[in-house]
């Protein structure tokens, strides 16, 4: 079948959760940052996990940045000497390791699920996934590893207790229990919809950000969609021109970022866009995804865009396991 591999990794993140919710990884991750100023490094997916970590710290107050490694020679000097979290699946990407190089980082944390690799032997601290072999290009069980140890971490700096064991164990099941029943079935429909499509929006607000980014990167290499991110507000300056009948939006929803999210949506509809809604109800608009408390909602949104972007690329007829002139580690 297309996407073997794909599909079975993206059913097996609830045990990763699991596995990180029975861990002192947050802890680890919690004492390491401390009260100092971060810059998170990191490419692909990982950036956009990176994006979602520094707003988790920002809004506890800590000053943190995501920077792609890719950038880092034209954009270091504010950075030198800072106290670096890496992010990577396999430790081993080159363009982070030359970022390092350029950085030359006081402190090291290394986000990776190789604990043998060349950037778990450089950092000072190593925080491992311990998410298992990713064999699929599209990662899965490292992002939303990362972003469960990135979120619940945030919340340890500041001191809060609003992410826990048992709320990330919480959202497992719910969302286990969403990739148990009917989730492939239901989301195919919308998959066949999309592929007929010229362009695919995915527009979120504040934590919707960086996640709306990730999924548009899985629809774009495991089904060959154009797909973009928004910032759902940023999105109505200007770019809201493309909406029509060849254009279809998925908005991420929650309660807080609902008022920004509808209005596209809304002006979808007007303009005959075809549109989706992801994390929470909103009017009518189909719904897609598990729904699970706030505290780790943003693992369900991933999944839920995981799926789609699986159901896509096989309404296409692509093989979403082996992208072409992908590969897993780029080197």
């Amino acid at each position: 079948m297309l996407g073997e591999a794909f599909e079975r990794e993206i059913r097996e993140q609830p045990a990763v959760w699991n596995r990180i919710a029975q861990s002192d990884k947050a802890e680890r991750f919690a004492r390491a940052v401390g009260d100092r100023p971060v810059l998170l490094v990191c490419s692909g997916s990982s950036l956009f996990m990176g994006q979602l970590g520094a707003l988790a710290l920002r809004r506890r107050g800590l000053r943190a940045v995501a920077l792609a490694a890719t950038e880092a020679h034209f954009d270091h000097n504010a950075y030198r000497d800072a106290c670096i979290i890496a992010i990577s699946q396999s430790g081993r990407s080159t363009d982070l390791l030359a970022a390092l190089d350029i950085l030359k980082p006081a402190s090291l944390i290394a986000l990776t699920n190789s604990e043998n690799s060349p950037l778990a032997e450089r950092a000072n601290e190593v925080i491992a996934l311990e998410a298992g072999p990713e064999t699929a290009v599209p990662a899965t069980k490292s992002v939303t590893g990362t972003a469960a140890i990135l979120l619940w971490g945030a919340a340890l700096v500041a001191g809060t207790s609003s992410r826990n064991a048992g709320s990330l164990a919480q959202t497992a099941a719910d969302v286990g229990a969403w990739l148990d029943g009917p989730a492939l079935a239901q989301v195919s429909e919308p998959a066949q919809l999309l592929a007929r499509q010229r362009s695919v929006v995915i527009a979120g607000a504040g934590y919707g950000v960086p996640i709306a980014n990730e999924i548009a990167l899985k629809c774009k290499e495991a089904a060959y969609v154009h797909a973009e991110g928004f910032a759902a507000g940023e999105f109505r300056h200007g770019s809201s021109a493309i909406l029509d009948e060849g254009c279809a939006i998925v908005g991420i929803v929650d309660d807080a970022s609902r008022p920004f999210v509808a209005r596209p949506l809304e002006e979808a509809r007007t303009n005959g866009a075809a549109s989706f809604a992801i994390g929470a109800p909103i009017g009518d608009v189909v719904l897609l995804g598990a729904q699970t408390a706030e505290a780790f909602n943003t693992l369900a949104w991933l999944v839920a865009g995981q799926v789609l972007a699986l159901a896509l690329g096989r309404a296409r007829g692509i093989d979403g396991d082996s992208p072409r002139g992908l590969s897993k580690v780029l080197v």
